[in-house]
């Protein structure tokens, strides 16, 4: 079957931090000799990266992705990549006297510097080898990894916590020159001017020239793809990307009208909340990205770690098994990526046998177009436990918590996929009779079929769709650690210490995306406390070009959606 594929973009900073660490987390699963694989190939990743050739003949391999962020967020990262050499230009010989002003190099963390070596090492190899295949046509080249490579993914620790300020500075892929888009008319983390309203980011947009070099980018990645099934949007909700967001899918709906487009609209953990304009800010934009962004998109799915978005921003969410800082976008993003990269993984199987336009059209009916996403991270299974035993552990609870905020589990979905992945299969499930265990689910012979059975026996009125993949989340380096000292280094939960020079390199994972009415509780939330706002005394906002009948129109749509997710007890 010939790859349907993806165009990935990623909109705002935060947004950035999630999709690398999301890059990272795939490649580090690519697979290049058949021997290194354990059973049959699961992942197409055709789907969201794409081939390519350097001007000297290199084959390259790099996501179909284009990454938007604003001047000054890049550090030691080029505009234009570092596979094709391009911006390369001659010197400038002048006429006249000239001062010279020579800026210092971005000083590269440890992770960065020894990527650079291991790069350079193996560009080395490849043209040793080549040499010797030419010398002796007999001679194999050499296929092996220099060791250093293994140090630096696999064996080597990295403590990235201080070092870490922007996304580039753990990004393990390259990147294409037409991946990078940056916002010049904005600086990064810019008091004086700061991004931070919904207008700012439509009004980019309405320059002329802006909106046809962003046409520009997304028509190279579309116009090379045989058979796109849609878009896959990562956005910042809370500042001027949710506008940026929104104009870029007023954009796609109107060129790509049957293709999906999939929005996770995420935000960190701790955001500024000092003052009463941050907090207007993150309320206001939050209100209208959920309406312009959630009706433009196919589906639109709000992530983060906190509890709470609103007035008060809530405590990052104690997870288990986990010990990650929540002050740290390094930190939050790698968790939402893990879920994000098991989410997804049912329309990126090697196979199709779902599509993004099935999950998107299944889940918005109603005009549902709100999901919500829980994930387990890791899945709890002992070294001596079963997948059904730890299932079973949980009794009336849920095995999952949410990562949407302001949304609780719920008992009844409408719709939900989950997706179960990294269990082996001696540890599905006993063969022997086990006390507190059904004996349904003891005589099932496959992971695929517990999950079914599983998922049939507890969401009964729920229309249910399972995946189960063989292998794990890779989480080698540059992830952070964020897993408790009772991980293991391969992801099970033990009752002793992981060595300190021992990190975790995979962990089993289980995700759920959930459309149910929980959903009402984060749209009532925030239009109880978007109503408190009188625009008028918001003064930026209307010199940004915001109406009042804007704003109350807004407000109508949020009550709108709400009301999509009510249960009408009347009718039971």
């Amino acid at each position: 079957m010939s790859t349907r594929e993806i165009v990935t973009l990623q909109i705002g900073h935060y947004a950035n931090f999630v999709g690398t660490h999301w890059w990272n987390i795939q490649e580090s699963s690519f697979v290049y000799t058949p021997q290194a694989l354990t059973g049959p190939k699961e992942i197409n990743h055709d789907v969201l990266f794409r081939e390519g050739q350097t001007l000297h003949g290199e084959v390259t391999y790099t996501p179909r992705l284009i990454a938007v962020d604003l001047k000054g967020s890049l550090n030691a990262l080029r505009r234009e990549g570092t596979l094709y050499e391009a911006g390369q230009e001659e010197d400038v010989k002048w006429e006249s006297d000239v001062t010279l002003h020579e800026s210092s190099p971005v000083e590269k963390n440890e992770f960065l510097e020894d990527l650079d070596r291991v790069e350079a090492e193996q560009v080395s190899d490849v043209h040793r080898n080549l040499e010797d295949k030419l010398e002796d046509t007999d001679k194999k080249p050499k296929l092996e990894k220099p060791e250093t490579e293994d140090a630096v993914f696999g064996r080597k620790l990295y403590d990235l916590d201080d070092t870490v300020s922007v996304w580039s500075d753990f990004l393990r892929v390259h990147l294409h020159p037409k991946s990078l888009h940056i916002v010049d008319d904005f600086i990064h983390k810019n008091e004086e001017q700061p991004f931070d309203m919904f207008q700012l980011g439509a009004s980019v947009l309405k320059n002329v020239d802006a909106m046809d070099a962003m046409e520009d980018q997304i028509r190279f990645f579309v116009e090379e793809c045989d058979h796109l099934q849609g878009f896959h949007l990562l956005m910042d909700w809370c500042d001027g990307f949710g506008g940026y967001g929104a104009g870029l899918l007023q954009y796609l709906e109107d060129e790509f009208t049957n293709k999906a487009r999939m929005t996770c609209a995420v935000s960190p953990a701790i955001m500024p909340d000092s003052t009463v304009r941050q907090r207007a800010n993150r309320i206001i934009n939050s209100a209208f990205c959920l309406d312009k962004g959630g009706n433009l998109s196919s589906l639109f799915i709000p992530m983060s770690l906190t509890d709470s978005l609103w007035r008060k921003m809530g405590p990052p969410r104690d997870l288990p098994h986990l010990s990650y800082k929540g002050q740290l976008d390094y930190h939050t993003s790698g968790i939402l990526a893990a879920c994000l990269d098991t989410m997804s993984l049912p329309y990126r199987q090697d196979g199709y046998s779902t599509t993004l336009a099935d999950i998107t059209s299944s889940f918005n009916n109603l005009g549902r177009k709100v999901s919500a996403v829980y994930s387990s991270l890791p899945f709890p299974l002992t070294p001596q436990g079963t997948f059904v035993e730890s299932l079973m552990s949980h009794k009336d609870q849920a095995p999952w918590y949410s990562l949407t905020p302001h949304v609780g589990t719920c008992p009844d979905p409408y719709m939900q996929s989950c997706v179960v992945r990294g269990v082996p299969a001696h540890r599905i499930t006993r063969s022997e009779p086990t006390p507190n265990i059904p004996g349904i689910l003891t005589g099932c012979s496959s992971l695929s079929e517990i999950l079914h059975l599983y998922l049939t026996e507890t969401y009964p009125r729920t229309l249910n769709a399972g995946c189960t993949m063989r292998d794990a989340c890779k989480v080698v380096s540059p992830y952070p650690h964020v897993f408790s000292s009772k991980v293991s280094n391969n992801g099970y939960i033990g009752d002793t210490d992981r060595p300190s020079y021992q990190g975790v390199e995979s962990v089993p994972v289980m995700t759920s995306l959930q459309s149910n009415d929980s959903v009402y509780d984060l749209t009532s939330s925030l239009l109880s406390e978007a109503a408190r706002f009188n625009i008028r005394k918001h003064h930026h906002y209307l010199e940004a070009g915001l109406e009042e009948d804007e704003y109350r129109e807004t407000l109508d749509n949020v009550s709108t959606l709400g009301q999509c997710y009510k249960t009408d007890t009347s009718a039971t």
